[in-house]
């Protein structure tokens, strides 16, 4: 791509990001292992939803498995069943963070680029410089305050993310070619917000494939650590029942895609095929704290209708599977009745397909619903909800009901809702305003729970 392309003969540029810090490096002291890098960013830095009693903890990957293979013609994703060690206690539908790692050739470049090479695993630490321009400057909080460049890179920045204009206009001043200069420059103007609509929200360059654009450009270390943001970590569903292995694994599921997986799916699949049993590889993660979203053996007599779409099955296999082990351990063998409905884009796409039809015959599932979404009759979950609308209503208004929602996906999941109104419009003989209100009582009951992933 010739960058000149996007250069404008007139533009303002957009107020830069200025740099309040600097990186220094401290002589003498031994440098962190890999592991001990990634955890020692859990002794200072604050999860989004970690349990209050717990830490961030490596655990041993013990098996990787392909679930869905992926099919361009289709449009689907490769999908993977990811089993972990497990050290703490947990229930189907909780999640957990797992840390995640930048691409370890993208952080050597990153490292080559800013001839940080030589002093990559050196001991450093940021401070605020004199007299800098911004009044009451911080130091980043995501930051170790003893650290390595390699450890800041790997561990604590996003690379891949999309830049603001003050951003881009920023890194203008950090490169010596005239023509990547005008190029960011004009990008971060008000003028080029088409070229910026174009190239950055429509074709989706990130931070990372900016730098790869304009090879000149060299942003320093500390500016980069003081204005990229934060690589969080990346939350998943339990896909297991602590009761099938003595709680000694757990389960997660995810999906790649095709073109440009993400960071923590990358890290996670490169892990898994570099593990084995006589050499496992690690990977760092933290119990979230629980909702309702969940299945215990309190709800064992209670009902469950359960809607899904795509990898949204995830902890209702964790469900299922609870169930079906709690049912062992029962005299009475008395339960709830539970309905699933599964919607994916071809048959092969569904999760555990065979396991789902195996609990349909031993009545573990007393209603078992697919749809797909690709061939010649595309059906989605909403339609199958309104095929099933009576039987549904009345099921749903039993007071020993729960609905479940899982969706990857926010639109989906609103879809799935404006399918359940106007079900309960035709069972109920209630107008659009009447549906709503009733859907936003359940919610407050708590019959009508939701766990939607973006």
């Amino acid at each position: 791509m010739d960058v000149g392309a996007y250069i404008l003969s007139e533009y303002i540029p957009a107020k830069p990001l200025v740099g309040n810090l600097e990186l220094c490096f401290t002589a003498g002291e031994q440098t962190p292992t890999e592991a001990c890098a990634q955890l020692k960013c859990g002794d200072v830095l604050k999860f989004p939803f970690a349990r209050l009693d717990s830490q961030p903890r490596s655990v041993k990957i013990k098996e990787s498995k392909v679930l869905v293979a992926a099919d361009k013609a289709t449009a689907t994703k490769s999908v993977v069943e990811l089993t972990l060690e497990s050290t703490f206690d947990y229930q189907p539908g909780d999640t957990i963070g797992i840390l995640p790692t930048n691409n370890p050739e993208q952080v050597e470049s990153l490292l080559y680029r800013l001839e940080l090479l030589d002093q990559a695993d050196a001991t450093c630490h940021l401070k605020i410089v004199l007299n800098c321009a911004k009044k009451n400057a911080k130091l980043p909080a995501h930051i170790p305050p003893t650290t390595t460049p390699r450890e800041i890179l790997t561990h604590c920045l996003s690379l891949n993310f999309v830049p603001q204009k003050q951003l881009l206009s920023a890194l203008a001043g950090f490169t010596n070619d005239d023509k990547e200069r005008g190029f960011l420059s004009c990008l971060s103007s008000k003028q080029a917000t088409e070229h910026y609509q174009s190239l950055i929200l429509e074709k989706g360059l990130l931070f990372i494939d900016i730098l790869e654009l304009c090879v000149n450009c060299r942003p320093s270390l500390a500016f980069l650590a003081e204005h990229l943001p934060r690589l969080l970590p990346r939350p998943y569903s339990i896909a297991s029942s602590p009761l099938e292995d003595g709680n000694r694994k757990l389960r997660v599921i995810y999906s790649l895609l095709s073109d440009r997986p993400g960071v923590t799916t990358s890290m996670l699949e490169a892990a898994a095929q570099q593990s084995s049993p006589e050499h496992p590889k690690k990977v760092v993660i933290y119990p979230r704290i629980s909702n309702l979203f969940r299945y215990t053996e309190q709800d064992l007599g209670s009902n469950q209708i359960l809607i899904a779409v795509g990898t949204g099955l995830a902890p209702f296999l964790g469900f299922l599977a609870h169930k079906e082990e709690l049912l062992k351990q029962q005299s009475q063998k008395e339960s709830g009745h539970s309905w699933l409905y599964i919607g994916a884009k071809t048959p092969e796409a569904i999760l555990k397909r065979e396991q789902l039809m195996a609990w349909q015959q031993c009545s573990l599932l007393e209603r078992l619903r697919m749809c797909y979404s690709r061939g010649e009759s595309p059906i989605y979950v909403q339609q199958m909800l309104q095929e099933d609308c009576e039987d549904l209503v009345k099921f749903l208004m039993k007071p020993e009901t729960v609905l479940y929602i899982c969706a990857d996906g926010a639109k989906i999941s609103q879809s799935i809702a404006s399918g359940l109104g106007r079900c309960l419009q035709k069972a109920l003989h209630l107008s659009e305003d009447e549906a709503s209100q009733l859907l936003k009582e359940l919610k407050t009951q708590g019959k009508y729970r939701e766990d939607v992933w973006l």
